[in-house]
């Protein structure tokens, strides 16, 4: 009995050891497994966030720049305008926004048109072509601008009666008529998103100028120029203070006559004929256009233009007075630039 007893607790042991060793291997499988989980897990996670990261990052970094770049306040004439976002739809009441937004490679869904005239001017070429007119910037054409339903409508003061109206119809901006063209780029760009761009138009301008105000210098020496306009009132002389004169005297360096230095407070003074010779300029720009083509026809016949040196030694130039003072955007005012440099340059 006590060896029936041994050998059963001999059984016992040798099942419990079977036991034991069977439920070690169990639990090392599990561990093992749960180890390779553990591991796939955690470099699943690891990999997921890297490859998360990675396309995560862009859409992250493109909200960073919208929301860098609005919303913008724009200060203006008549206080200040918070845009939350790029507007979709512009309007612009002046020619000159038009060039400046096309300078950066943008485009209005609407522009005015220059007096006068009954398309968008010439040296834009095709460039406003899907552009919709919004009648002229001395008689915008309301109804038209509502129908385009613009997101924002940029103006100057200008066309000041129609403020009331036109901010009626969407947020309006209302700049200096007078202001300086970089400083409307400035505006623009924030407007629509483009400062870089703005910034290469900026200084590809400031480069050509002062590259042609050397060269100008070198030839000229002394020599004067003076800007007139032939008119119905007399011959206008333009001074600094005109935004073509600035062009021409500021930019260009070209030098005033004492006539022309002595127009103080004003862009202009108005003068007959016979003191034409008290300019007493040795090159001149004379504008002219279909809208007094009567008045300068009778100046250049005149004697007393006939008999001034400049005249007599071919120092006088005919040049478009609506591109040189009706577009005050960089694109006009590249032009100007070029047809100003290439007549002094060009000539004896």
């Amino acid at each position: 009995m006590n060896q029936g007893m041994k050998g059963q607790g001999a059984g016992s042991n040798a099942y419990a050891a079977r036991q034991s060793r069977l439920l070690m291997g169990l639990m090392l499988a599990l561990i093992l497994v749960l180890t390779a989980c553990g591991a796939g897990t955690g470099t699943g996670t690891d990999s997921g966030k890297q490859s998360a990261a990675a396309p995560a990052e862009t859409p992250a970094n493109e909200e960073v720049q919208t929301a860098g770049a609005f919303p913008v306040t724009i200060t203006h004439m008549k206080g200040e305008l918070t845009l939350n976002e790029k507007p979709n739809k512009i309007a612009v009441l002046d020619v000159k926004f038009l060039d400046q937004m096309l300078a950066v490679g943008e485009k209005p869904a609407g522009s005015v048109i220059a007096g006068g005239n009954t398309d968008f001017p010439e040296y834009l070429g095709d460039q406003p072509n899907d552009v919709q007119v919004l009648g002229t910037r001395d008689e915008p054409n309301l109804e038209a601008i509502v129908a385009l339903d613009p997101d924002l409508i940029i103006m100057t003061d200008f066309q000041e009666k129609q403020y009331e109206n036109v901010s009626k119809i969407a947020p309006t901006l209302v700049l200096d008529f007078y202001e300086d063209w970089r400083d409307t780029l400035a505006t623009v760009a924030k407007i629509t998103d483009k400062q870089d761009e703005a910034e290469t138009v900026r200084q590809a301008y400031e480069d050509k100028v002062a590259g042609l105000k050397a060269k100008l210098s070198e030839k000229m020496g002394d020599e004067t120029v003076a800007l007139i306009r032939p008119r119905k009132e007399g011959i206008r002389v333009h001074g600094i203070e005109h935004r073509t004169g600035g062009i021409l005297y500021q930019d260009l360096g070209l030098n005033m006559p004492a006539l022309v230095e002595g127009i103080k407070d004003d862009t202009s003074v108005e003068i007959s004929m016979e003191k034409v010779p008290e300019i007493g300029a040795d090159r001149y720009f004379v504008l002219s256009d279909e809208l007094f083509a009567a008045e300068a026809e009778a100046m250049i016949s005149n004697p007393v233009w006939k008999s001034l040196d400049a005249v007599k030694n071919n120092r006088t130039y005919d040049v478009n007075s609506t591109l040189w003072i009706a577009y005050y955007g960089p694109l006009a005012i590249n032009l100007i630039v070029d047809q100003a440099s290439e007549a002094l340059l060009g000539s004896n």
